[in-house]
């Protein structure tokens, strides 16, 4: 993989954001996979995704472009979706004076949250008759918060130890946090998920349903590839069927198993299968 090239951009509430751009060597399509990292909006990197992954969208002549978002609870939804809001629209007005890309082609990619954002920003391009992306890709995504399982107690985090109320209070920082590594932040989201708080994280006293895509707006979303386990203990498979039969174009690769960031382990065949198909979507639909 090459060595990317490092962008940084600030918001209006002064939030600095990095974003990290692959460029496609050979093939080039003058397409950019832009990709947001999962992790409740608790935890996650902006680099999560493995190098084997990133270059199969390389190879396949896709450039790359992986960016920051700020975390909860630092930082509340309003502020990570307007500023992840605010990033995207920077990359599209200054694609070509700023990253030199030819061409603003672009598919929208996201991991478990990252996914969701990925939803989110498709909702508010729309909002704001913006350039819509030609694709999205789903990994283990969802597009609604006021799920029952996502706002009670969950069995899977609550077979681990409990978290102390001290180590979380360790962990959150005074100021926006945009890179927060899982050694780091992941006893926040399993702490979250023990105790059914974790869309409070989120939201506040905001009602989730206020964050969560109807079925008309999903109706009016460009053609979408998603992947999910059948028994993923974080988001439950019914949701992306939900999001199968609502989303026009859509396809549905399904692995069977009890997982959720499946692709996590680069030995794990199905990984492979799921980028080489999602590759091969990608041909077929742009």
């Amino acid at each position: 993989m090459n060595k990317p090239e490092i962008f940084s951009f600030v918001t209006e509430e002064n939030i600095k954001l990095n974003v990290n751009l692959h460029r496609a060597k050979n093939n080039r399509k003058n397409i950019t996979i832009l990709y947001f990292h999962g992790g409740g909006l608790l935890y996650g990197v902006r680099d999560d995704l493995p190098e084997i992954y990133i270059n199969n969208f390389l190879n396949a002549g896709y450039d790359f472009l992986a960016l920051d978002y700020p975390l909860a609870p630092e930082s509340k939804l309003d502020m990570i979706l307007k500023s992840a809001f605010e990033m995207l629209f920077f990359y599209l007005k200054n694609l070509d004076k700023v990253f030199k890309l030819k061409n603003n082609k672009y598919v929208l990619f996201g991991r478990s949250a990252g996914a969701y954002l990925s939803f989110m920003m498709c909702d508010m391009l729309i909002k704001n008759q913006a350039l819509m992306p030609m694709a999205i890709i789903s990994l283990y995504g969802y597009a609604r918060l006021d799920e029952v399982q996502f706002n009670t107690p969950n069995k899977y985090y609550n077979k681990l130890a409990s978290v102390p109320d001290e180590s979380i209070e360790k962990i959150i920082s005074d100021s926006p946090v945009t890179y927060g590594p899982m050694n780091l932040r992941f006893s926040l989201y399993i702490k979250a998920r023990q105790e059914g708080t974790w869309i409070k994280h989120l939201c506040g006293k905001e009602d989730p349903t206020k964050y969560s895509l109807d079925d008309e707006k999903l109706k009016a979303f460009p053609p979408t590839i998603l992947v999910a386990a059948t028994l993923d203990p974080d988001v439950p498979y019914r949701m992306t069927k939900t999001l199968r039969k609502l989303i026009p174009n859509s396809h549905l690769i399904t692995i069977y198993r009890e997982a959720h960031d499946f692709d996590r382990d680069v030995n794990d065949e199905s990984g492979r299968l799921t980028y080489e198909e999602i590759i091969k979507w990608l041909e077929d639909k742009i």
